[in-house]
């Protein structure tokens, strides 16, 4: 709903401005007896200035000033592009290593604790078989 009162209170804006710039708007407007008929000099005032304001914005868009600011902001873009694409690829490549560098290490601790388990059964081992000597 908070979206819905800026929107109209924008379009009023917009509405006043454009009331306040139009001087023979004003002078029909005022000599308009019901609202019906009111809307629809609005309607054919805006339909008549909206053609104005495309053509002008139609026009300003193909200028050689916005063509170039608009080859610019691509340009700008593009290098961005370029540049956050690397960063992600070293990123990723950091990654990697961090990961290969890690699995390395998780393999020596296990053949660390492989030998020691290792040497534990064999002590273990030694242990119980020549307690099983001395019943025997």
């Amino acid at each position: 709903m908070r979206k819905f009162s800026l929107l109209l209170g924008a379009l009023g804006g917009a509405f006043a401005g454009y009331l306040f710039s139009n001087q023979q708007l004003r002078k029909e407007l005022s000599a308009v007896k019901d609202a019906e008929s009111a809307a629809k000099l609005l309607g054919k005032h805006l339909q008549k200035d909206g053609k104005k304001l495309a053509a002008q914005v139609q026009d300003f868009m193909e200028s050689d000033e916005v063509q170039k600011n608009l080859q610019k902001a691509k340009k700008y873009a593009e290098e961005k592009f370029v540049v956050a694409r690397r960063e992600l690829v070293k990123l990723v490549h950091k990654a990697e290593d961090a990961t290969h560098d890690a699995a390395g290490q998780a393999g020596k601790v296990a053949q660390k604790t492989a030998k020691r388990a290792a040497k534990h059964a064999k002590r273990t081992f030694r242990r119980m078989e020549t307690r099983v000597r001395k019943l025997v």
